[in-house]
């Protein structure tokens, strides 16, 4: 499959503006896009509001930022979060995201991370596919 070519940060923003009014988004040195909104996986889940930091080229950094994520009782850590930043690990490392658009990828991987989360929080067990449990 051929991909396009980058979506500027700018188009991002636009997307997002149209799709996800739940959203608001900066820009920042004119490269740099800080979303912050609303994600509920489910009807009985929480709101939970999460900030996204893209950078064209790099690979999005994903934060909880409220209501703060709980470890499963008998776990040490969170599953699938990078523990170099402590962003939600959503896809493998190499994947190229500079031709999706944030509403149609991680917007649409931080609910299903968020929904595996709240099923591993109940269980301890992560039901989602992984394929590198050492980095985290």
């Amino acid at each position: 499959m051929v991909k396009n070519s980058m979506i500027s940060v700018y188009r991002q923003l636009q997307e997002i503006n149209q799709n996800y009014p739940n959203w608001n988004g900066t820009i920042l040195f004119r490269k740099i896009l800080k979303l912050r909104g609303i994600v509920r996986p489910t009807i009985v889940s929480p709101e939970y509001t999460v900030e996204i930091i893209y950078e064209p080229t790099k690979h999005p950094k994903v934060f909880v930022i409220s209501p703060k994520l709980e470890i499963h009782p008998e776990k040490d850590k969170l599953p699938h979060v990078w523990t170099d930043t402590g962003s939600l690990c959503l896809y493998e490392k190499d994947y190229d995201l500079n031709s999706d658009f944030i509403t149609e990828s991680i917007i649409v991987w931080i609910t299903w991370w968020l929904y595996y989360y709240e099923i591993w929080l109940q269980t301890g067990t992560w039901v989602a596919k992984g394929t590198h449990p050492d980095k985290w």
